[in-house]
Formats: structure tokens, sequence, C-alpha cells
């Protein structure tokens, strides 16, 4: 068997890498950009390096090496269907597997509106050049000119009808790629001319068979030899100390292995023989902590409160700042206030750590869902003093990831676990852990005014905002570095989408950002969500105001940049206007829409009725229009959709993280109620496929529309204007009627 060394050649956007192709087998891998993010994780898209390894063996299988953590969203299936697509397979036929830190050289962070959007055409035009390749190749076979074979399923059709397959192309040959050797190729995938079979079409999803079998594609489904289980105690605040630990007997517990106990490190675990006997014992641990910082929520409150933040002045940042006229009435003027929500709508955290010997050197082995397996890669190896070399992170299936898979924390406690027991070690967080370490999504405050003339037309436009931090948190930067971002840089994940697509003659947007007495970070949409809830409902009441139809008002609004916005609202009104409303009392359909990331562009509509024998009301359906370009994989962008209406569901009926006892207090779904299926409204999805146009995230952008469609869909039925969320139903006009 010969071994292949690779080539590499980095340049500033994309490269093909030269790749290893042992037995035969010919691999192809494409690197983007040229940035090594360090040990705190990237959330920036440019130089950011994406890899994919793209194999074909001496049997004719194709597989793919995914450049992306799986978590849910699909975007390992939109890149398998591009692969499948340049290489005339089915997209069944690519095995596609996921890496571990020690199969590739380097992953970004993964987040699901970017996945696809960064890695389809590098994937696609690498696979477009190994298809050359192996055009050639086969050409070579039967000596006649490349030009001569035609495509056929899994090879090519040669002169008088002959097939070769791509074992027969690779077969025998030992090759060595690299980006200057390769020849070029156009890729099927982004030529309008070319019929897709592939993209663009439904398909099933990676690991579903799998999933459906129960086989380990979660961290949870990992078993290994003389494994142990294991769980700490999470501290009830993030800066609290152990002042005292009392054992209770849970070392006497049957089972129980080791009780540690680690006060420099923060930490108090066991681990146990069995999951009974660790939950037993750690019911028997007491422990008593140094809580400073405690807080109530009207602090919170005063912390956010734009009103209070704009008497004293111009707010800390300003990112618009025009000559709007701040002396006259404002058509509209409206306050929004949004809380504190968490990430409680995926699976708990978990992690397998196992250290063994490995070319006469201890190493440690990680399994977890995670978003970033190279974070977790180094952060573990300072923990333990190694070089990052000692430690194999490898990647599990998540269930959800909304930028709460980036926390290392499980993994932290299966490391220092099984270094203490010298046995693997699984722990997996009860949902009380979930909730007492999460990174919430900040709360926020907003002021919205605007002015329009007689016909419509929106003249001033002003939006203040005050919010807690959401990307410059500790997990992007360690202190002091962090103070100083904070001071020269507003936070510019709470002020995604804070800019509202509409023109005006003159607009002041402004924010502040301020500390918060508990964890914060990234949640889906960042603050694209909250912002444009603010937007969109400030539209839809302006639109009551004037007496138009806010559809139509919207798309006035609009300028001439906009036309793919504006297609999205004529489909809506389209659609709607195709199925009207049930008619009745306390029915209602409310619209929003909105632009992510200047990328991805979604208009929605709820329709919700007033349940006054349940005393409730209910969503009833769902009507999206989105466009992100490319529709690589329609179903998995349907799923997206879906995902992102329920979320939206739960943030105006029902969530929001209560604040008790100095903190956050939520510690279950008793607390913290999330949307079910009695929730599920009817869907009807409208996906714009552009098929010239780059691929566009889907993950996060459906819910910067969904939440204020709802809740302008409320104002329809009831009355009632959401000015603060989750809605109080008391207020409600007609709810409490029986």
């Amino acid at each position: 068997m010969k071994t292949v060394k690779a080539k590499r050649r980095f340049t500033r956007r994309s490269l093909l890498k030269g790749a290893g192709v042992a037995a035969a087998g010919l691999t192809v891998t494409y690197v983007i950009g040229r940035h090594f993010v360090p040990i705190l994780p990237s959330l920036a898209t440019p130089d950011i390096d994406g890899v994919a390894w793209i194999s074909v063996g001496p049997d004719g299988q194709i597989s793919m090496l995914s450049p992306v953590h799986e978590m849910g969203q699909g975007s390992s299936l939109g890149l398998a269907q591009i692969v499948a697509e340049e290489l005339n397979v089915e997209s069944s036929e690519i095995k596609v597997s996921f890496p571990s830190t020690r199969d590739v050289p380097h992953m970004r962070f993964t987040t699901g509106s970017q996945a696809i959007a960064l890695h389809a055409r590098p994937v696609a035009d690498a696979a477009a050049r190994l298809r050359e390749e192996l055009r050639r190749k086969a050409a070579a076979v039967i000596d006649v000119e490349p030009a001569a074979l035609a495509d056929a399923k899994g090879g090519f059709f040669a002169p008088e009808k002959r097939f070769l397959s791509y074992s027969d192309a690779v077969a025998g040959e030992e090759l060595t790629l690299a980006s200057e050797s390769l020849p070029t190729g156009t890729s099927y995938t982004f030529d309008a001319t070319h019929e897709n079979r592939q993209v663009g079409h439904d398909a099933l999803q990676i690991q579903a068979r799998e999933i459906v079998m129960g086989a380990p594609v979660f961290a949870g489904d990992i078993l290994r030899p003389n494994m142990v289980y294991g769980r700490t105690v999470q501290a009830p605040a993030p800066d609290a100390r152990i002042l005292a630990v009392s054992d209770k007997g849970a070392g006497d517990v049957s089972g129980v292995i080791q009780v540690i106990i680690d006060k420099p490190r923060r930490l108090v675990g066991v681990v146990a023989e069995t999951p009974a006997s660790l939950e037993e014992a750690l019911k028997r641990l007491e422990v008593q902590w140094d809580r400073p910082g405690r807080f109530s929520a009207e602090e919170v409150a005063d912390r956010v409160d734009v009103d209070r933040a704009l008497a004293k002045g111009d707010l800390e940042h300003s990112l618009v700042d025009e000559d709007v006229d701040l002396s006259s009435d404002w058509t509209v003027d409206l306050r929004f206030d949004q809380p504190i929500l968490h990430h409680a709508a995926q699976e708990p955290r978990t992690a397998v750590a196992e250290f063994s010997q490995r070319d006469g050197q201890e190493v440690v082995d990680i399994w977890t869902g995670t978003q970033d397996i190279f974070v977790n890669q180094k952060k573990a190896a300072a923990d333990l003093g190694w070089s990052t070399d000692r430690v194999t992170v490898h990647a599990m299936r998540v269930g959800g990831g909304f930028g709460g898979r980036v926390l290392y924390d499980v993994v932290r406690e299966a490391v220092l676990l099984a270094q203490e027991v010298k046995r693997p070690v699984k722990v997996t967080w009860s949902r009380r852990d979930e909730f007492l370490a999460d990174r919430t999504r900040p709360p926020s405050s907003h002021r919205v005014q605007i002015r329009t003339d007689a016909h419509g037309q929106i003249s001033d436009w002003r939006h203040a905002c005050v919010s807690g931090y959401v990307l410059l948190t500790e997990l992007m930067a360690p202190q002091p570095l962090l103070s100083g971002m904070r001071m020269v840089m507003h936070d510019f994940g709470a002020a995604r989408e804070l800019k509202a697509p509409y023109s005006a003659r003159a607009r002041r947007i402004e924010m502040s950002d301020v500390d918060l007495p508990f964890h914060v970070g990234g949640w889906r949409s960042l603050g694209a969500a909250p912002n444009n809830f603010a937007i969109e409902s400030a539209m839809d009441e302006l639109a009551r105001k004037l007496k138009r139809d806010p559809l139509d008002l919207r798309m006035q609004n609009l300028g001439e940049e906009r036309a793919r916005l504006r297609n999205c609202l004529t489909r809506l009104k389209t659609i709607c206007d195709a199925r009207p409303g049930a008619p009745g009392k306390g029915r209602g359909r409310g619209y929003a829409c909105g632009i992510y990331q200047e990328h991805s562009y979604v208009a929605a509509a709820f329709d919700v009725a007033v349940d006054h024998q349940r005393r409730r009301i209910r969503a009833e359906h769902c009507t999206v229009v989105m466009d992100v370009g490319l529709a690589v994989s329609p179903d998995q962008i349907r799923a997206q959709i879906e995902g992102c209406a329920m979320m939206a569901i739960g943030q105006l009926w029902k969530e929001a993280a209560p604040v008790g006892d100095g903190g956050l207090s939520a510690h279950g779904f008793d607390d913290y109620p999330i949307p079910t299926m009695s929730d599920v409204p009817q869907f009807e999805i409208d996906i714009v496929d552009q098929g010239s146009t780059p691929p566009a995230g889907v993950g996060q952008a459906p819910i910067i529309a969904l939440v204020p469609a709802l809740a302008n869909a409320l104002r329809d039925a009831t009355g009632y204007r959401a000015l603060k969320l989750p809605i109080n139903f008391d207020d409600i006009p007609g709810i409490l009627d029986s």
C-alpha cells in the first residue's frame, strides 16, 4: 500500500488542497481562508478556514468529510447534494462522516446561517475539478481525449457507449493532486443552464437511518469499555466560589467510585458506576457558595431601560446619524421590552472523556456535540497542561445549537473527572444544569419612532436600543482585552439588523450595550430577532394608524435595492389573498418581513384565533416566503422555518427567564415553559429558488420575521399590541371572557 503526501497552497480566499490517497483512493481537500482561529471561537465571516475532503476509493465509493458540525440544520446534507451533483451520483450514495481534531488541520466555528453560504461554492468547485480529473484519468485508460467522454451516473460514457466507472479511472493508481495541477471544471451546481438532479431536491437527512436505529451519532449514545458516569455540582452564579462542602454520605452510596472536591478549580463532582448511583450521591452532597453580585428583576430592567438612557442624552453608539427632526410629533412612537431567554429547546449537553496511551504518551479522546471542536481541544489541553496534539475531540451530532453549543463546560467536567478516576467518564447535564450554566440571550428595550408624509412615505426614522452584550463576552475574548474591545466598539451581535430595510429621508439609529450580572451570549439570530420585532411591530402599527394595507405600506417604503424582499412580500400577499382568514371575532392575521445579514430574505404571516373555551390564543396557520438564493435542500429549509416558527410562538406566548433569590431562577420547564406539539400550526412555505445566486443561510433568518408576524396577528385579532414579551394574557381584551 502506498501513501501519498498532500501538497498545500494557502491563498487569501480559497484553495484546493492536495490530498493523500491510500490504496488508489483519490482525495481532494478544499480549504477556505487562511486565518487559524485561536483558543476562542471566531464569529467573523472573513478569513475563516473551512475544510472538506471528497474522496473516490478504488471501488468507486465517494466519501465526504463534512467541513461543518451537524446541528440538525442539514448543512452536511446540502454539501453532500452539491458533491453528488458535481459527480453525477445520488446524494444517498455519498458517504458522509464527521471529523475529529486529528483528521483535519482546522474547522471554523459552525453556525447554521453560514455553513452552506461559506462552503457551498468551494466544495462545488473542488468536486467539479475532481470530476474533470476523473474524466482525464478515465480517458487515459482507453487512450481517448477527455472531451470524448460524456457524463454518466457514477462514471463516463466513452465512444460506442462503453461505460467507465470512477473505480476504472482510479484503480491501482497513486495520485497526488494539488490545485495547480487539477484541470479546470465548471460547476454544475451554479450553472444556470444545467438541470440539477440533486441540488434543489428533497433528500434524506444525513445519519437519518442511524438516528432511527439508535446508532451512536449523539454524544449521549457513546459507550466506551469500562465507562462510568459523572457529574458536577453547578455553581448558582457565574462568579460563585465554593465556601464549604459536606459529603453527607455521598461517598458511601453503593456504586460511587469517587467524590471529587477541588475548590481552586470550583469543582465538586461524583463519579459512579451507574446513573442511578450518581443521582443519589449528588442529592446528598451539600455545597455552600459565596454568591457575589446578587440582583433583582427590577435592577436588570433598569440597566436596559432605553427611555432612562435617552433621558441622559445620546446613546453610547451611533450606527446612523442623519438629520432627523426630533422636535416634531411622530406618526408612531412605541417602546418595546424583551426578556432574558434560555437555550431550552435542545437536548442536554454530554461529553465522554477517555485517557489512554498512544505513541508512548498519555492522550485523551473526547466525544461531544459542539459548534467548535478545536476550541474544546485547546481548552482541554490548557486544563491538562498538554500540547493540543495529545487531545482529540470527536465531533458528534448536536440536537440544536442556536449559539448555545460553544461552551467548553461539559467537556471540562468530563476531562477532569476522567483524569481523577482513570476510567472513561460520561457526563450528561441535567436540565437543571442546563439552566444554571446557560449563556442566555440578554434582555433589551427599544424606542422606535417613525414619521411619514400624507402618502405614507417615511420621512424620519429613529430606533434607539439598549441591550446586554451578545458577542462581546468571555467567549469572544479574555479580560482585559474584552474590556478594551467594549470601549472602542459596539456589540455587533446585539446590533444585528438594527438598521431597518426601509428607506427614509433621515435616520437616527443608536444603541448602548451594558454589562449584566449573569452569563449572556449568542442566541438564534443574535440581536436580529429582538431588533426586527421592534421594527416590524412599529411598521404594523404605522399601517393601522394610516389605515393602509400592511404589506402595501412596507413595499412602498422599500428602495429599489430591496427587490428580493419586495418579491417575497408580493408572493406572500398573493398566497394570503388566495386563502382568506377564517371570519369571526377573535381571529386575526399579521405580517412581517426582514433581511438577515443582507443575503437571506423572508416574509411571513400568522393566522391566530382566540380560544375562549380554553382561554388561550392559538396560532392556527403560518405562511412563509423565503429567498436564500440557490435552495440546495428545500426540505431542510422548510424544517428550519418550522423550527423558527415554534421558537417564535415560545417567545410571544411563554418564554422569559425568571429572576428570583438574587439571580436567574429557572431550573426546568415548570418555571420556563416552551412550546409543545399542541402549539404547532399548519404551515404553508414558499421557497424562492434563485438558482444563479449563491446559497445563503436559513437557520436564523426566519425567526426575525416570525415573532413580529405573530404579534401583529394578535394585534389584528384582539387590538392588543404586544409591547413587552412574553405577552401578559390578562391584558388582552376578551381573552378571559367565557
